[in-house]
């Protein structure tokens, strides 16, 4: 069995997300002069990620997180001066002006370019993605770029991975592997489509899905000795 195609995951995997939100967070209480702390931070964190698995459940549009989002924020930290529409916006706005990567991103996407063909699959908002990935020195390197929202599919839903093959021509799912930090997205969308699965785990976190990933690594750099054994 030969890797041709691989799917990257965006933020987390290749993208430094959780940089790039402190630093839209914080210009964000600068610019309505609000306290920032680190404590607030992992507040955000905590409500994000319960926002993003309601989504990837079908419990909540990509309409309602930008909405919601920072309602629960706000409320969590006792925040009420702050219109938290307003707010979602002028924070979507500085994110996307943020395109920070992971250590080792642009050498193994690079590696990988030469050897396979390759394509990001992001559950993302377009206003955010399309900015941030087209002003990025890895674009040139992907072949295509599928954001859920403009597709209307997240994953782990098999319409995404049903949309991504179609672009390449409907390849054998043997030739494809799916690369992603998101147990419950990346690698559940990969694990129930039939495709190779790679959780890119750096914090070394403790699987306790019941879901089993074709590989896991801890760095970006393990996956060469991956797929130098798969071209």
């Amino acid at each position: 069995m030969k890797y041709k195609t691989i799917l990257f995951d965006a933020d987390g995997t290749l993208y430094n997300f959780d940089k790039a939100a402190v630093k839209a967070l914080k210009s964000g209480f600068t610019k309505y002069n609000v306290e920032w702390t680190e404590q607030r931070f992992e507040v955000y964190e905590e409500v994000n990620k319960k926002i993003w698995n309601d989504f990837e459940k079908g419990l909540i549009t990509t309409k309602e997180i930008k909405t919601e989002r920072f309602k629960r924020f706000f409320n969590a930290i006792e925040v009420s001066n702050i219109n938290s529409i307003q707010f979602s916006k002028d924070y979507l706005e500085f994110l996307s002006q943020n395109n920070y990567l992971l250590d080792g991103a642009t050498d193994i996407v690079k590696w990988c370019s030469e050897k396979f063909e390759l394509a990001i699959v992001t559950n993302g908002l377009a206003s955010v993605q399309n900015p941030r990935l087209k002003n990025s020195e890895l674009r040139k390197y992907f072949k295509h770029i599928i954001i859920s929202e403009e597709i209307r599919f997240a994953k782990p839903k098999r319409e995404i991975f049903d949309f991504t093959f179609q672009l390449f021509n409907n390849p054998n799912k043997e030739n494809v592997i799916i690369i992603g930090d998101n147990i419950t997205s990346d690698i559940k969308g990969g694990v129930d489509y039939g495709i190779d699965t790679c959780w890119f785990n750096p914090t070394k976190a403790k699987n306790e899905s019941g879901i089993v990933p074709t590989y896991e690594i801890f760095n970006l750099d393990e996956l060469r000795n991956i797929l130098a054994k798969k071209i």
